[in-house]
């Protein structure tokens, strides 16, 4: 007996596209944590057509010390959803609470693979709760 693993309803991600990622980082940078202060800002667009959900998702990151910017990163990535089925989820809130949460840890990972390759030791971000945004 053949076994269908494919969901009767519910969401499929088609696609995830780096949009941009621009790093700049000042030649001298504060190592110390107690004297460095980090800026995260998260935002979410949701596009829907019929059945396809498009989530763009954009983090500006900085970091500061003695009121001096030593650390910047914008990273923007789309992921493309698809509707499987009828699920009762609203589409516009998929994409602003699932669709991002979904998206999130690449971008995660796009910024400490920069730091990394900056010599400025690893920028791991917390997650984030995008039912609380």
């Amino acid at each position: 007996m053949e076994q269908n693993t494919q969901p009767e309803s519910g969401f499929k991600i088609t696609n995830l596209i780096l949009l941009e990622s621009n790093f700049k980082r000042e030649a001298s940078v504060t190592f110390e944590q107690s004297k460095i202060s980090n800026t995260v800002n998260v935002d979410v667009n949701v596009q829907v057509t019929d059945k396809t959900i498009f989530v763009t998702e954009s983090l500006s990151y900085s970091q500061k010390s003695a009121e001096i910017v030593e650390v910047t990163a914008d990273i923007k990535m789309v992921g493309i959803f698809e509707k499987i089925g009828e699920s009762e989820l609203d589409l516009e809130q998929f994409g602003q609470v699932n669709g991002a949460a979904i998206i999130f840890p690449y971008i995660r990972e796009q910024l400490t693979n920069l730091s990394a390759k900056a010599g400025i030791g690893l920028i791991v971000l917390p997650p984030f709760n995008f039912t609380k945004k």
